[in-house]
């Protein structure tokens, strides 16, 4: 068994595992259906931190798709860069040159940084689920639970097959498997909080 690490591993899972080979169009219905299932098992607004590599042009990217809130942003010589405003980041502009940037602001959907900078930054961000296609080959589920994407798409193989027993016993381990990510980013999320008591001195 192959790694499951993208679109492209998890397509070709699905196939030798399924002992088939399916349209492009049949096994991203697939792995729609699968998304569907694991958005609405954790709930619409599940999120889950993640990593991605943000081409700059000239001091500007796309956000990712799904973005929730970003946790840093950095270069991989001279580390984390600051977040200020955007009124700060025009003002640094003026004099700014292209080396590498040390602040950044958020505006619509576009991340800019001080300097005119060229080059890979990485975000370090919290995000809902965006689904796996050629256009976009990973996102946090099938980095975090490539499993439970595999049994989610498989139940489905099983319910064109009309094999309906051996697909709920699939999408049953998956759920479970959903279930341990959920936990696991409760406590995280928790782990992180501070608890204040009315009241109470320090």
């Amino acid at each position: 068994m192959a790694a499951i690490v993208s679109y492209a591993t998890l397509t070709s899972e699905i196939a030798r595992v399924s002992l088939r080979t399916y349209d492009a169009a049949v096994t991203d219905g697939y792995i729609g259906n699968a998304e569907a299932d694991a958005r609405i098992h954790l709930g619409p607004h599940f999120a889950k931190e993640t990593s991605a590599t943000l081409p700059l042009v000239a001091g500007v990217a796309t956000l990712p798709t799904g973005l929730v809130r970003v946790l840093s942003l950095s270069h991989a010589t001279y580390g984390p860069l600051t977040e200020t405003s955007l009124e700060t980041i025009r003002a640094l502009r003026i004099n700014g040159g292209t080396t590498a940037p040390a602040f950044y602001a958020i505006t619509g959907t576009s991340i800019l940084t001080d300097a005119l900078y060229t080059g890979n930054l990485t975000l370090d961000y919290e995000g809902t689920l965006t689904g796996l296609s050629s256009g976009n080959p990973t996102n946090w589920l099938v980095t975090y639970a490539p499993q439970a994407y595999l049994l989610l798409c498989l139940s489905y193989a099983k319910v064109d097959e009309e094999d309906f027993t051996t697909a709920a016993g699939l999408k049953a381990a998956a759920l479970s498997i959903l279930d341990d990510l959920g936990i696991q980013s409760m406590v995280t999320q928790k782990s992180r909080a501070s608890v204040t008591i009315p009241g109470a001195t320090p």
